[in-house]
């Protein structure tokens, strides 16, 4: 998972402690500077101080929800007066999830939240779609297929998808073929769910999209998006509903033809 934080300094002193070796983490030094980090890679959580410089990320905060709604959010704050009355103000728009300082920030905990909160509902979604051959795999195979449609960006080829579960590739993908699913298509189908997401956005640029989530070219998404859906990039947010996107792409996923073993994802 990758988190981008917006905190003082003590308070990313104690994240860097909780994410450990296990996440990676990117700190904005202020705001313009966090929405730099925002265009120019993948982030699945934000990580923010709303009351750091009395209360001056607020806005910031709200624009980010704003342009990114499905970005998920954590308030992670000290308790005081000013702290309260702006994560009101962020839970109307429905930020949710929020840590005091030494209150409950203990590492373990902390650590918990921050790995539960992007599952998003997208992921959930095709989850749900893919309960019963997910049902029918070993477990270490199910959670590592869970985690890649929670967090997409972990995962850039069938290899580290495999060895998410503990297992070479072609074992993986041996664990897989019983159920008619196959490593490859699992990371573009994840792909697709983000890039859906990020279609419906206030700002679709497909150019920037498409290189947030690894395409050399706009032209590969497209492609991809139109191969599994028929349906084109600019199509997509006017005419698709959320659950029909993810129907589709289960149809496709349990449809589609024998991988040409290739392990690593064109992208």
């Amino acid at each position: 998972m990758h988190v981008l934080a917006l905190l003082p300094r003590n308070l990313l002193a104690h994240l860097r402690i909780v994410l450990g070796d296990a996440h990676t983490l990117a700190a904005a030094a202020e705001t313009a500077e966090l929405f730099s980090l925002l265009r120019s890679g993948e982030v699945d959580l934000l990580v923010v101080d709303p009351a750091m410089r009395d209360g001056a990320p607020a806005d910031a905060v709200e624009e980010v929800i704003a342009r990114n709604p499905a970005l998920p959010v954590v308030v992670y704050t000290t308790l005081s007066p000013a702290a309260v009355r702006l994560v009101v103000r962020l839970g109307r728009l429905g930020v949710q999830h929020v840590v005091l300082n030494r209150f409950d920030d203990e590492p373990r905990r902390f650590l918990e939240l921050i790995e539960r909160v992007p599952a998003q509902p997208l992921a959930e979604l095709m989850l749900q779609e893919l309960d019963v051959p997910l049902r029918s795999l070993p477990i270490v195979v199910a959670r590592a297929i869970e985690q890649l449609f929670r967090s997409p960006a972990r995962v850039r080829s069938t290899q580290e998808l495999a060895s998410m579960a503990g297992m070479i590739p072609r074992t993986f993908y041996r664990q897989l073929s019983p159920v008619g699913l196959q490593p490859r298509h699992l990371i573009v189908c994840a792909r697709l769910l983000r890039a859906y997401v990020l279609l419906r956005g206030p700002e679709p640029r497909l150019k920037e999209i498409a290189l947030r989530l690894g395409y050399s070219d706009p032209g590969g998404l497209s492609e991809q998006l139109r191969e599994w859906t028929g349906v084109a990039p600019r199509e997509i947010r006017r005419s698709i509903h959320p659950e029909a996107f993810v129907r589709l792409l289960g149809e496709r996923l349990r449809g589609a033809p024998e991988d040409d073993g290739d392990l690593v994802t064109p992208m």
